[in-house]
């Protein structure tokens, strides 16, 4: 069984937040933040990618004796400029948290606003300077800036050498030959390649939801379920079974999850979202806000010829799950 501490480590704590998060609604009136190396980026998913990104930046900044700011946006712009955004790895609330604990010493979130997505460079650095004091500058290498993405890392260099400011485009990290961004992590998460996706992110993808009423169906067999219901615009994982882990305020539970629409319940809609059976767990959570990070692919749903059937393939993952990861939760205070 995974001890209390690598279980802490699969979520994010936003009280153990280390940086300041400084939402910049308004340029003018936003504290002066002095000396920085920055980073600029969506960073959805503050993947393998983001944080070694962010790191060179963290080695930067200690080097010259200035802070480390990364700065981002809220909300993700693609929410703003694009007609039919793709789903989001995270929300803005929980990439802040990520990026808080990345190490950095401020996290800097500018209002995505229609006036700035027109900005090229030039004038997106010149808003940020009212800010902070820019001493270099981190991006990826496929960065583009303005409309229709006319800024990128070339631009930003010949601004940089005007101003005395170095500016880098990092390679994008790779893995399995291809590289590592967000949109190949929710490809993965499509398949139901979870695994695959936390080695990609660094630690298992999670979600976060509200628990609400569902069939009660589960309780009837023996095994109650928790409802979730994951904010719009959020990515899950295929349909399927998987192996999981839920938060429930300071104690991880193991989990048996079902994703998408049980075919043996599909002539009820209502039923179309995301059940976690948590082992061990006897209390009631409707109502609660949990956290769920999935941890391994079981199988497909599928329709069952007899409830005695069902019943016996759940019991049989539960198992399962029970032998990998326990059948008690552990808290993550310990």
């Amino acid at each position: 069984m995974l001890s209390a501490r690598e279980l802490a480590r699969v979520f994010f704590a936003g009280e153990s937040d280390e940086a300041r998060i400084v939402a910049a609604d308004a340029f003018d009136e936003c504290e002066h933040l002095g000396a920085a190396s920055i980073a600029i980026g969506v960073f959805d998913g503050v993947h393998r990618g983001h944080q070694e990104l962010i790191a060179a930046l963290v080695r930067d900044a200690r080097a010259h004796g200035c802070k480390a700011v990364v700065v981002t946006f809220d909300p993700d712009p693609d929410v703003v400029v694009s007609s039919s955004p793709a789903q989001k790895l995270m929300t803005t609330a929980d990439r802040l948290h990520a990026l808080a604990q990345t190490g950095v010493d401020v996290v800097v979130a500018v209002p995505f606003t229609p006036e700035v997505a027109v900005l090229d460079h030039v004038g997106f650095l010149a808003l940020l300077s009212r800010v902070v004091d820019i001493r270099s500058i981190r991006v990826g290498s496929d960065f583009r800036l303005g409309r229709g993405g006319a800024s990128g890392v070339a631009e930003m260099r010949a601004w940089g050498a005007v101003h005395g400011v170095d500016v880098y485009g990092h390679d994008l990290l790779c893995e399995g030959g291809e590289a590592i961004c967000a949109t190949r992590i929710r490809h993965e998460l499509g398949q139901g390649h979870v695994e695959l996706a936390a080695e990609l992110l660094g630690r298992p993808y999670m979600v976060r939801g509200g628990v609400i009423r569902g069939r009660h169906e589960g309780s009837g067999m023996g095994f109650p379920t928790a409802n979730l219901q994951v904010p719009d615009g959020i990515q899950v994982p295929a349909d399927g079974v998987y192996e999981g882990l839920v938060l429930v305020d300071d104690t991880v539970w193991p989990a048996a999850v079902n994703v998408g629409l049980p075919p043996t319940y599909a002539d009820d809609a209502a039923s179309a979202h995301l059940e976690a059976n948590l082992i061990g767990y006897t209390g009631d959570l409707y109502g609660s806000s949990v956290s769920l990070a999935f941890t391994r692919w079981l199988r497909p749903s599928r329709l069952f010829d007899s409830l005695d059937e069902l019943i016996a393939t759940v019991e049989g993952n539960i198992e399962d799950i029970r032998h990998n990861l326990g059948e008690q939760g552990v808290s993550i205070r310990d």
